[in-house]
């Protein structure tokens, strides 16, 4: 039990308080105006119940000096010490029902939020799950750590196989050769690597097959000219032959073509009449003469159809094309292709060899057909040589561009990219059986059977918890509606219950006239269909029926912080009933509260049955600086009615306590006014002053019950006599009026004498 508020200070408004003078007892009511410390107080026995520092730290007093320190002095001697900081001891037996509460397990802005749910099923399970709710988070927290385990190896593992399933990793069969295998795939790779340049390189030409043109030639050879003068022919060919000189003819034509001149240019002797020139001037006309020139052109014909260039031209291809199949020896086997230059030129020889006799002939003798059709075939003949050569040369080529294309197209089968997919087998083969590798498997075998020995505990703690809480939440259930019903609440929880999704928490749902009420949001929703009281009360019952079912309630400190905050009558009365209830069954009960009348009824119910010295009535009030302490209250005195209290400090002047006498004065009237009021209820207008009140009983007339009073209207008009002289609505200088003690003494008891005479 809390025996004891030692001290408090610098936490709120309690900046130094002091109860050791007011020690509590098994009910202590603690009365306070609202901003006076009531809920600080109550935070404090939270913070102390739960070892939650940071609920006194975030109130320390906001102007003050000192320091947040708290000292309680439970039963056996035992003290619980807020200092530094922190708690020295925490008390768990206190069950404290405040703000905090109702935020923390039930609802806060209009909302039901899954952290709520969650500690509400904590709270409502009470002491009765400890042990299976310990047993299930032990195992689900063993759970967790094997699950960590296993993503931790995992995570290990993944870093090493990155592109597989940690299933195809480890189904990976060792290779015992596998840095040979990565050796000769490595020299494959530096292969393939030139394969782009080699499939660049160029591949060998063939040669080009030369042509052959002689139509020309054997044109010329075969002209002859039929307009020549027989008999001038005659003569000149007499006269040739006579000389019989080579190429005479033709030196005769070249000179005839200077037989303009009318002398001849040899011996200047004059040609007129020679008939000879005239034989020359018929036989060497303009035909004559084009043949001639066409004779003169057989020279560069014959050399342009039979020159050694065209041997030059094939020989420079082939040299070349050679080069190109020695550059792919060092790739591939190659025969190197053949030209039979010498061939080739002896056939061009003799094509040249032929024409030239021919045109010698011609030469000799212009005007007779040279060259036969044997001829024509003979430089055929020859000139096939020439390119049988280039064929054959040619069939050499194609059959090195044959093996080259060969070799181009084994190598384009060699891929890099598979040869490095073989590297990166070999290489996660390697991997996966280093000794590192294979005790990580080994671990996350081991982790595997721990986790499933973890999980299938896990699930048999759950199944046992969840028999509890079944059991547990059912009667919880029960109670909480029994507890509405009372309170005559227009809801009810049809059902509760729980569930594990982001951690172990309350299921439940509130119904209104047959529609459910959603907790968070949807139509109706808890924010709109349920009332500040409403929701008040169903935290209120929360907390009653965990509280009820604790079976070690006997034990318990029940704390509570208006408890009818925003509660009607009704609930008022049914909270009190509910209070006076725990106390009976708790161990002690302390109730905060700002309504003065609430405590006083809940006192009396306690002393219907309790013994009187087990009740302690403190308040918090207002010192220096308006900070709060502790201090006495009487409740009755401060549930007082103003007649009541007017009453009750006559009666004490008149035995003699110690009473202002100014106050004694100005209390007389009323006295007399509170009781006329209750003597003739709903006759006497609030509004009245005492003398018009006297007037108006001494002119009713019957049947009005008033006229029972008119016996006492001349003492009532003397004491009003009296008394009014020390109000201000009848005298202005009420202040400065002498009181005798005497006369003060006497009219207090003519005023008493009037009520008690009835």
């Amino acid at each position: 039990m809390l025996e004891r508020i030692h001290r408090i200070k610098g936490i709120g408004l309690l900046h130094d308080a002091d109860a050791r003078a007011h020690g509590l007892q098994k009910a202590s009511f603690i009365y306070a105006d609202n901003g006076r410390g009531k809920s600080t107080l109550a935070s404090l026995f939270r913070s102390c119940s739960t070892n939650k520092p940071e609920l006194l730290v975030n109130r320390r007093t906001i102007d003050g000096n000192n320091d947040p320190e708290a000292i309680l002095q439970f039963s056996n001697g035992q003290r619980s010490t807020f200092q530094n900081g922190s708690w020295d001891v925490e008390r768990p037996e206190l069950l404290v029902f405040d703000a905090d509460f109702v935020e923390q397990n039930v609802y806060a802005g209009g909302q039901v939020t899954a952290d709520q749910r969650k500690n509400l099923l904590q709270f409502a399970l009470g002491e009765n799950s400890v042990v299976a709710q310990q047993e299930y988070d032990l195992a689900d927290n063993n759970a967790r750590t094997a699950a960590n385990s296993i993503r931790e190896t995992s995570n290990q593992l993944e870093v090493l196989h990155r592109g597989l399933t940690q299933t195809q990793f480890q189904r990976i069969a060792e290779v015992v050769d596998a840095d040979d295998q990565i050796s000769a795939l490595n020299g494959k790779i530096v292969e393939a690597q030139n394969i782009g340049l080699i499939q660049a390189k160029a591949l060998p030409q063939q040669l080009a097959l030369p042509t052959l043109n002689v139509d020309d030639i054997f044109n010329i050879l075969g002209t002859s000219l039929e307009n020549i003068d027989l008999a001038a022919e005659q003569q000149v060919k007499e006269h040739l032959n006579t000389h019989n000189k080579n190429r005479l003819e033709k030196w005769i034509s070249d000179g005839h073509a200077y037989g303009d001149e009318g002398n001849c240019l040899y011996c200047n002797q004059p040609l007129d009449g020679v008939e000879l020139i005239q034989a020359y001037r018929s036989y060497f006309n303009q035909d004559y003469n084009q043949l001639k020139s066409d004779v003169s052109r057989l020279t560069d014909l014959i050399n342009a159809s039979s020159s050694n260039e065209i041997v030059d031209r094939l020989k420079s291809r082939f040299e070349t094309t050679s080069a190109v199949i020695d550059g792919w020896q060092e790739h591939v086997e190659v025969i190197p292709p053949t030209f039979d230059e010498n061939s080739a030129r002896d056939a061009l020889s003799n094509i040249e060899t032929l024409l030239n006799a021919l045109r010698e002939s011609k030469e000799v003798n212009l005007l007779n057909t040279v060259g036969s059709e044997e001829n024509r075939n003979e430089v055929a003949r020859n000139w096939q040589e020439v390119l049988d050569v280039v064929v054959a040369c040619n069939n050499s080529i194609s059959n090195a561009t044959a093996v080259i294309t060969n070799y181009k197209n084994s190598l384009a089968a060699l891929s890099i990219e598979n040869l490095q997919n073989q590297i990166r087998d070999l290489e996660w083969a390697k991997t996966r059986y280093r000794q590192d590798v294979v005790d990580l498997f080994s671990q996350l075998a081991l982790e595997k059977i721990q986790d499933a020995t973890a999980k299938s505990e896990k699930q048999t703690k759950k199944d046992a918890l969840n028999q509890i809480m079944q059991a547990t939440l059912e009667s919880y259930k029960d109670r909480i509606n029994e507890l509405l019903r009372g309170f005559g609440a227009q809801f009810l929880i049809p059902n509760i219950d729980f569930n594990y999704r982001g951690g172990l928490r309350s299921d439940y749902v509130l119904q209104m006239r047959g529609a459910n009420i959603a907790l968070n949001g949807g139509v109706p929703d808890f924010k709109t269909s349920l009332s500040e009281g409403d929701k008040r009360t169903l935290a209120f019952a929360f907390f009653i029926a965990s509280a009820e079912s604790d079976p070690d309630l006997v034990n318990k400190v029940i704390v509570i912080d208006d408890p009818m905050c925003s509660l009607d009558l009704n609930r008022k009365q049914q909270t009190r009933t509910v209070l006076k209830r725990l106390y009976d069954s708790c161990k002690q009960i302390i109730v905060l509260a700002h309504d003065v009348h609430f405590l006083r009824n809940l006192r009396d119910d306690v002393l219907r049955t309790g013994n009187p010295n087990e009740i302690k009535c403190l308040k918090l009030k207002s010192v220096i600086n308006r900070y709060s302490d502790f201090d006495v209250i009487n409740l009755d005195q401060e549930c007082e009615s103003a007649y009541f209290k007017c009453h009750r400090m006559l009666d004490e002047y008149i035995v003699g306590n110690a009473q202002s006498s100014m106050e004694i004065a100005r209390s007389i009237r009323p006295m007399l006014e509170g009781y006329l009021h209750r003597r003739f209820p709903n006759l006497i207008n609030g509004g009245l002053l005492f003398g018009q009140i006297i007037d108006l009983i001494s002119n009713a007339q019957p049947p009005s019950p008033l006229v029972n009073a008119q016996n006492i209207t001349n003492e009532l008009n003397e004491i009003n006599r009296y008394a009014g002289q020390f109000h201000h609505d009848t005298n202005p200088a009420a202040d400065q009026v002498q009181i005798t003690d005497g006369e003060l003494l006497s009219f207090v008891e003519r005023s008493l004498a009037v009520i008690y005479a009835g």
